[in-house]
């Protein structure tokens, strides 16, 4: 547990990593990734105090930090009227490919042709493995983002775990509760975009016998 991502990774960066299958140089599930990248943005703008809202979301705050990701998804839900949270994941293709160019300007990543080469697979695969055994032992990471990246990943699939959104989403609550209690990170915003993406993902998952 100790080498999974933390506070010096942003958490979206580091969802997105851990979905590289790195002998194929792909992403597993791109669209599952896309809509976790979403959530995990949108956890991060609630942590931040910049996003509440239970049944939609809601912008608040200032609207430009310097975070190009976090930023735009900020301005999206402030120029768009109250919208459910479902909504949210229709679209998501462009923050999947924002993440993946910032892992690549941030030199964790490597573009060649088609391919994207992880420059410490050795390190991803470790992850992925603990990810994988955090999720079978229902074990809950000791803190928020930890515990926040083991849910997203687990539901679209990191490493060999197959795609369980309904396992995440029946983890999120128990695991999250906690933390959003006694820290005050958006706890209904965190919570609601968390669930709106294990839906979304379950609803776009083209082989229901792997969600379980």
């Amino acid at each position: 547990m100790t080498t999974l991502p933390g506070d010096t990774e942003q958490l979206a960066l580091a969802v997105c990593r851990l979905a590289l299958n790195p002998a194929r140089g792909r992403l597993r599930h791109p669209h599952h990734v896309g809509i976790a990248v979403r959530a995990a943005l949108f956890t991060e703008l609630a942590g931040s105090g910049r996003l509440i809202g239970l049944h939609h979301p809601q912008a608040i705050g200032e609207a430009v930090t310097g975070n190009p990701l976090t930023d735009a998804l900020h301005r999206a839900v402030a120029g768009r009227r109250p919208t459910p949270w479902r909504r949210w994941y229709g679209h998501i293709d462009a923050d999947r490919k924002a993440a993946t160019n910032a892992l690549i300007e941030a030199g964790r990543w490597r573009s060649e042709g088609r391919r994207l080469v992880d420059v410490d697979p050795s390190s991803t695969v470790l992850q992925q493995q603990q990810v994988a055994t955090l999720l079978a032992a229902k074990q809950a990471p000791e803190t928020l983002d930890l515990a926040l990246l083991v849910l997203l990943a687990g539901g679209y699939g990191a490493g060999s775990v197959r795609p369980g959104p309904k396992r995440s989403r029946r983890l999120a609550k128990p695991w999250l509760e906690p933390h959003l209690q006694i820290a005050g990170h958006g706890g209904d915003a965190t919570l609601a975009a968390l669930r709106g993406a294990f839906r979304a993902m379950h609803r776009a998952n083209t082989l229901p016998f792997t969600s379980r």
